[in-house]
């Protein structure tokens, strides 16, 4: 089952890309470095936060679980008991969530289902 979501999501991947003229390498260097431009000061570049401040997002079972929860946390913020996380609906588009939702939850140890544009319209628009 893990298999075929992860052939899914590399499919999904490669047909945006292609869509947009990239390579699937390209797509996700892009999706790697929206991640360190934004991300990566709290969460780190490995994906393993910082104690007891802000929370690891690899092997992270809310980043590997209902892709709503992410999407909405990365779009409204959220207030945690390690902390709040800002949100991100004023600074980035629905296409640039949806890259880096889909890169945490694939990459370090993840290995989740990738997360598209529309997934995120429609959780913006609620």
């Amino acid at each position: 089952m893990k298999t075929v979501a992860l052939f899914l999501s590399l499919i999904f991947l490669l047909g945006v890309a292609l869509a947009q003229g990239q390579g699937p390498d390209e797509l996700i260097q892009q999706s790697k470095d929206l991640f360190a431009a934004n991300c990566a000061d709290c969460h780190r570049l490995n994906g393993g936060g910082l104690p007891n401040k802000f929370p690891a997002l690899n092997k992270n079972p809310y980043v590997l679980g209902d892709p709503g929860g992410v999407i909405s946390t990365v779009l409204n913020g959220r207030q945690g008991n390690l902390g709040r996380m800002p949100s991100w609906k004023n600074k980035l588009d629905d296409q640039k969530i949806a890259a880096v939702v889909t890169y945490v939850r694939q990459a370090w140890a993840n290995r989740a289902p990738a997360v598209t544009p529309a997934m995120v319209a429609a959780i913006r628009g609620q």
